[in-house]
């Protein structure tokens, strides 16, 4: 090969390399820019996942109630008081008046009142109209290690409206609102439901008109003590002033007179689907003021709680 042709070769080499390097991808110093996309893609897929599990769990949970009627249905052991299932608000169609002397709505077999044979479980009324056959069904607590579901009926039960089940009334059927209402032995009640207060001795609340009280988020104190009983009166003296120390200085809602449908000797308390009955000996105030700090307006049906 010639010296010229030589040369030649040589440039030919040169200009190869030079296009090759040329068409090398340009490299930024100091790395890639933020990938936005992918991350935008990510973030979406994690709030679709994210919102379908919500959607899930919501679906999966039984229970729409919130609200009053959540709190009513609440079963929850830290709530003072024994559960009563609902037995719904309906108004009576007839007013409360001494001298139609009409039967108030009896309880349900099974719960104690002073009306029983010996104060114990019985199944006729005040006025001796038997009661209703069918009886609440209690609300089942699953056992430890088990869900709701497994202990759950097959069905709903019906809550019966014919009985009360509980003393006091915890719930049901009621009057409505009246003004001026004679209980007789020319005593005159102002309203039902009656006001926040402490009554009279000689003021009984008709018993059909006690969850009235309740739904306007209230609680009612009822106490029986056997005439000449000085010490259960002692310890109504002091539940009177509880009472109203709880209205006047903490304005819970609480409505508190002599209740005869109690056995003698018991102080009862209840709200919207709790209640309590216990001995006079038995008094704590702390148990007293627990029941009604916790379930005055608990239950505020029509907006009586700030």
């Amino acid at each position: 090969m010639s010296r010229d042709q030589r040369r030649v070769d040589r440039k030919s080499q040169k200009r190869g390399r030079s296009a090759a390097i040329s068409r090398k991808t340009p490299v930024r110093a100091g790395g890639r820019g933020v990938p936005w996309l992918p991350i935008g893609i990510g973030g979406g897929v994690v709030v679709v996942v994210a919102l379908i599990a919500y959607l899930i769990v919501s679906s999966g949970s039984g229970s729409s109630l919130s609200g009053p009627a959540a709190a009513a249905a609440d079963t929850s052991s830290s709530i003072p008081g024994t559960f009563a299932p609902d037995q719904g608000r309906d108004h009576l169609p007839y007013s409360y008046s001494a001298a139609s002397q009409r039967t108030p709505i009896p309880f349900c077999p099974g719960v104690v009142w002073s009306g029983a044979p010996n104060g114990q479980p019985g199944a006729t009324s005040a006025a001796g109209t038997p009661a209703a056959n069918s009886t609440p069904q209690p609300v089942q607590t699953p056992a430890a290690g088990t869900t709701a579901a497994a202990t759950a009926p097959a069905t709903t039960p019906t809550v019966t409206t014919s009985c009360r089940d509980s003393n006091p009334p915890s719930s049901g059927p009621h009057y409505n609102t009246q003004n001026n209402v004679d209980l007789g032995n020319g005593l005159i009640l102002p309203h039902i439901p009656p006001d926040p207060n402490v009554y009279p001795d000689d003021v009984v609340i008709p018993r059909d008109a006690i969850p009235h009280i309740l739904e306007h988020a209230g609680v009612f104190v009822g106490w029986n003590c056997k005439s000449g009983d000085t010490a259960c009166m002692d310890v109504v003296k002091e539940i009177k002033s509880v009472v109203n120390s709880r209205i006047d200085v903490n304005k819970n809602r609480v409505v508190m007179a002599h209740d005869p449908d109690l056995v003698e000797g018991t102080i009862g308390m209840s709200s919207w689907t709790r209640w309590e009955q216990f001995s006079y000996k038995d008094y704590k105030q702390s148990n007293l003021v627990a029941f009604i700090s916790k379930n005055s307006c608990r239950v505020d049906w029509e907006g009586f709680c700030p």
